[in-house]
Order: C-alpha cells, then structure tokens, then sequence
C-alpha cells in the first residue's frame, strides 16, 4: 500500500459517488462510496429501483428512467450517514474500471498550453518566442473558425483504476496523457452544445496512455496519425476509480489535472485551458456519429507529456493521475516477463491490466 498522505485531499470527491468493485471471492457490484468507506448500493435495492442494477454500465443505460432516483438517493444525509456508520474501508475491496464504454473516443490537441509546448519542442530553441506565438495565433483562429479534433479508439483498452500495466519487449516509447472522461448517459444527434451537456451522466479520471512512435507510420508518412497502433494497447486506459454524476461536477473548466512518476509531478494544470468546451466537443462529435448511453469521451491532456520531458514509461515505474473532485488512480509499469498476467489462475479477459486491492480516493 502507497503512503495515503501522498494523495492532496481536494482530489476526493465531495459527494457519495459510484465504484465498479468486488471483495476476495465475490461477484462485482456498484457500491456507494464516501468519506473512505463504501457500501453495496443494493442494500437500497428494495426502495430504490436505481439500486437493482449490479453493474455502472447497466445503470448508465437506462440512465433516463434513473437518474433523478440516483440523485434524490445519493443526496439524502442519511445515504451518506449509513455509509460512513456501516460501510467498508476502500482498502477492502478490489476496484474495477467502473463502466466499459460502448463507444469510446479521444480529442486530440485540446490544451493550448500543451499544443504550444509541443510546436516549441519540435522546433529550434532559438525560434521558441517565435515559435510560441505563432502557434497561439494559429489556436486562436482554430478557436474562431476550426472545430475539435477527435478520434475513435478501441473499449478493448480500457483497464482498472488501480494494477499493473504490461510493458511489451517492443513497446519503448509509452507516453502518459491525464484526463477528464464524460461518460454519456442519453441518446443524442446533432446537438448543440448546450444540449450536449445535458446529455452527461457523469465524470471519472482517464489515463489516454500513447505509443508515441507509432503515431505517425513511417511507411504512410502522408496519411496523418494511426490512432490504432499509438493507441490500442490492451490496458493503455485505465478508467476511474469512481463514476462521479455530473451533478456533482456543474463546473468542470475548474477541474485540476494532476500526473506524477515516481511522485515527480510531470502534469498540472487546469481544464480551462482547453481549446473547445466538453459540451463543443461532444456537440461536434454528435454531428458525426450518434451518440448512446455509455459512451465516453476522453477530453484531451494538459501539457507535460514524456515525450516533452524526454522521458516514456519503463518497468518499475508508479503513475498516479488525479483530477480534482473526480479521485486518483495508481498503475504500475511492469515488464510483461515479470508480470501476474502469467498466472495459471489469472482471467485471459484481464490481460493487459490486472487489478489488485490498491487505492486511492
């Protein structure tokens, strides 16, 4: 277990929130969680319809008919009260990624701080005053008349909050990526943003984990990024450890980003230094595809990236991604010779990223 004061407080959530969890030997469940404890919402299950549903995913899709009973149930003092009184410490239970997106998407080039810093590293440091204005004058044209710039990216990445992450003998150039993750809880099409919004039915941490040297293929150099190979490693999104409603997030520009290595802190800055809105984003995506319960957009990464700090990802190696309200998730680097994943018992299903008790609020 990590050192628990490590962890700065304001990344806790305010409210009673959602975990995806199990304990030793028992199936998975939504469990309540606050104040450092949690219990299985199905002890509301007999007044409570939004209780009855064993998985975030399931109750996400049917978030219409549920999620005004998830408010009223998550907002009593005495939900909060019977799980602080009766409720079991995180430590106990083992956390999952708490929902599998059905489509899962990725904005790219979001941050104006992080575009910035990428334009001045390819260049000539001697051109970096040169370099940095110019590239703002370009954002902020991008900002009047351009749109956001998002991809499609496999579920079959998606990994726990809190494990292990195999590093491939090939795979030397892993790069890290602190997110905000809008999880869809309505049907929508060609929405506005302000309908966009409305369509949020919640938040979590996300860790869009890169190949950097794959971004770009060097036998189709005209063809633009392969967002396939740079980012389909199986486990290269860890998701939560909590499914945060949006009711609890009215504000999400004044959410902090936070990713450290080792407890070096390499990421830190806030979302409103995002290029277009969470709601421009998924209201732009929404003139493309249609959007459906359970699926979530990864909504960019603020600067910092290794590849900016000539440093990518070796075995041996703690990330810890925080956004404030949302929580923390820990992920360890670990060789794939070195690895659990060859455990006899281990679940061909969890490869990629194992899971253990490990967490952080």
């Amino acid at each position: 277990m990590l050192v628990d004061d490590y962890r700065p407080q304001d990344f806790a959530p305010a409210g009673v929130v959602l975990a995806q969890a199990s304990l030793p030997k028992e199936s998975t469940a939504i469990w309540l969680v606050y104040g450092g404890r949690a219990l299985r919402m199905a002890d509301w299950a007999e007044e409570w319809p939004c209780a009855q549903f064993s998985t975030v995913t399931g109750l996400i899709q049917k978030w219409a008919t549920h999620h005004a009973d998830l408010r009223r149930l998550t907002e009593r003092p005495e939900t909060a009260q019977a799980i602080a009184g009766k409720g079991l410490p995180l430590a106990s239970l083992q956390l999952e990624n708490p929902v599998q997106p059905a489509q899962l998407f990725c904005t790219i080039g979001n941050y104006r701080r992080q575009v910035v810093e990428a334009a001045v590293d390819a260049g000539d440091p001697a051109d970096a005053e040169l370099l940095r204005a110019a590239t703002m004058r370009a954002l902020n044209q991008r900002r009047r008349d351009g749109a956001p710039y998002i991809c499609l990216t496999s579920s079959d990445r998606v990994g726990s909050p809190t494990g292990q992450l195999i590093l491939g003998p090939d795979t030397d150039t892993l790069d890290w990526e602190v997110e905000i993750g809008a999880v869809i809880g309505m049907v929508g099409s060609g929405l506005t943003p302000s309908e966009a919004h409305e369509v949020i039915a919640g938040y979590c941490v996300v860790n869009d984990l890169t190949i950097r040297s794959r971004v770009v293929r060097p036998d189709l150099p005209g063809l633009g990024s392969d967002w396939l190979q740079c980012k389909g490693l199986r486990g290269s999104l860890p998701l939560g450890p909590w499914f945060v409603p949006a009711w609890q997030v009215p504000t999400p520009a004044v959410l902090r980003l936070q990713l450290s290595l080792n407890d070096a802190l390499l990421q830190d800055d806030t979302a409103d230094d995002m290029l277009f809105s969470i709601p421009e984003q998924l209201s732009y995506l929404s003139q493309h595809t249609r959007l459906r319960p359970g699926d979530l957009l990864c909504t960019g990464s603020p600067a910092g990236f290794g590849l900016h700090h000539g440093r990518f990802l070796r075995a041996g190696d703690t990330l810890r991604a925080s956004v404030s309200g949302l929580g923390e998730q820990i992920t360890r680097v670990v060789s794939h010779t070195n690895s659990s994943d060859n455990a006899p018992d281990q679940d061909p299903a969890s490869q990629g990223h194992t899971t253990t008790k490990e967490h952080a609020l």
